[in-house]
């Protein structure tokens, strides 16, 4: 099996990969080097870092500039994660660089999440346990209700939101859908399909899970918002470039629903959205379970002894 020249680690400083996987990205270099960031979305990851480096790694969301990839002699980039819609796509593949990212990774792991952040919301569980921490005791401001017989409306139906429907049915939940696709197989089981607006309009609970594209950004927008009911609940999981956040803001302000985002990565939102009672935040920490790790590491070293094997499943999914 023939190895890479040099591979560029492009990995998170705070909290690093462990010296196990590096030492397993060596057999298939004869060098690697690893760069780090404070965080993501910092650009950190610059031209002179990829000098001599045929594969780049990276474990981290950010901002590539095109020079990168125009200017570098890249052959393979293994993205860390499921999304890849921060590459430039249609420029890697005219440099004729191949793309791996690790879907499905995380899937159990950001289903169980949504519907841990839903019953958060629906019985204030955080809330309720640091009443009591803070040396209170008492019921009455906890009214909360039950999952059991509400409408969760799920847009995007591929892994992540097929198994949050799975998981939600078993609370006795109907499911409503709307997808790019009909999923015949997950209507049978008693998923229904409606249009966005309908959808909208009847769930108690509507949850995105849909990726990033052109068509899909702000795919809740100033004029659907307001077909939520009042108290329904907005789960994203996803990017938060599939919201418009000024109109979602207007109508958390005026306490019309409840919402859970785990990537609202722009700071200055995240600054307004965190003093409004009925906004919950976490810090995109969905894909952060050892299973999910132990795949993403297992996945990506997969992909790479695949390429150099000249294994023809570089599709990026």
């Amino acid at each position: 099996m023939r190895k890479f020249r040099k591979i560029i680690l492009y990995d998170l400083k705070s909290k690093p990969l462990e010296k196990e996987f590096v030492d397993k990205l060596k057999e298939f270099a004869e060098s690697v080097n690893v760069v780090f960031a404070k965080g993501e979305y910092l650009g950190a990851l610059k031209l002179s870092d990829l000098e001599g480096a045929d594969a780049l790694i990276t474990r981290l969301f950010d901002y590539y500039d095109d020079s990168l990839f125009k200017k570098s002699n890249l052959k393979y980039i293994g993205a860390m994660h499921t999304d890849i819609s921060h590459f430039n796509i249609s420029l890697l593949n005219k440099k004729r660089i191949t793309l791996k990212n690790i879907p499905g990774y995380a899937t159990e792991a950001v289903a169980e999440l949504t519907i841990s952040a839903l019953l958060n919301i629906s019985r204030q569980t955080h809330d309720a346990m640091n009443f009591v921490k803070k040396g209170n005791w008492g019921f009455e401001k906890f009214m909360g209700w039950e999952l059991k017989e509400k409408t969760l409306g799920i847009i995007g139906l591929g892994r992540i939101g097929s198994k949050v429907a799975e998981i939600a049915q078993g609370f006795g939940m109907n499911i409503v859908c709307f997808s790019k696709e009909r999923k015949p197989e997950l209507e049978r089981k008693g998923i229904k399909f409606l249009q966005l607006n309908d959808l909208l309009k009847q769930s108690d609970v509507v949850s995105l899970h849909c990726n990033l594209t052109d068509e899909t950004k702000n795919i809740l927008n100033k004029t659907n918002l307001k077909l939520m009911k009042q108290d329904s609940v907005l789960l994203n999981s996803a990017r938060m470039e599939l919201v418009n956040l000024e109109a979602l803001y207007e109508l958390c302000k005026q306490k019309r629903i409840f919402v859970w985002f785990d990537e609202l990565q722009d700071k200055n939102w995240r600054d307004k959205f965190r003093k409004l009672d009925n906004v919950y935040l976490t810090p995109d920490y969905g894909w952060m379970t050892k299973e999910a790790q132990q795949r993403v590491r297992e996945m990506t070293l997969d992909n790479i002894k695949s390429f150099l094997e000249g294994i023809k499943n570089q599709k990026i999914d």
